[in-house]
């Protein structure tokens, strides 16, 4: 009897690292899932915006493009994830070209509200001038 409890505090001593590696490895996972979730969401939103046309973009108005900014901006739930999104085209001086970017903001799951937010952004999507 002595030595199976022996053993068990053995196993046990050696056992509770282990379990505190595979709570650190979730953690992990779960982080790289919601930033891919989040890295999907906004090429999805370039993806969209590329496909409008020039005119469109660089006076910020028509129907498909308040309809890719109302589907994209502000806070939306995706896959459980909370994401702030919002987004940014500008032109150059020469009007030639637009660049669009792509800013999100995102709390893991569970995570406290003390806790501070990712921000992920694609910077620079350079849209030419046809």
């Amino acid at each position: 009897m002595v030595e199976i409890a022996i053993a068990m505090f053995v196993l046990a001593v050696f056992l509770l690292p282990l379990m505190q590696h595979f709570v650190r490895t979730r953690r992990v996972s779960l982080a790289a899932r919601d930033a891919v979730i989040v890295n999907s969401y906004q090429a999805s939103c370039l993806g969209e915006l590329s496909l409008l046309d020039y005119d469109e973009l660089s006076s910020l108005s028509g129907a498909t493009f308040t309809r890719v900014i109302k589907k994209y901006t502000g806070e939306k739930l995706v896959n459980n994830l909370s994401i702030q999104t919002s987004i940014n085209i500008s032109s150059s001086t020469e009007t030639i070209m637009l660049t669009i970017d792509v800013r999100s903001r995102f709390r893991f799951p569970g995570s406290t509200d003390r806790q501070s937010m990712r921000n992920v952004s694609m910077r620079g999507y350079v849209f030419p001038k046809p």
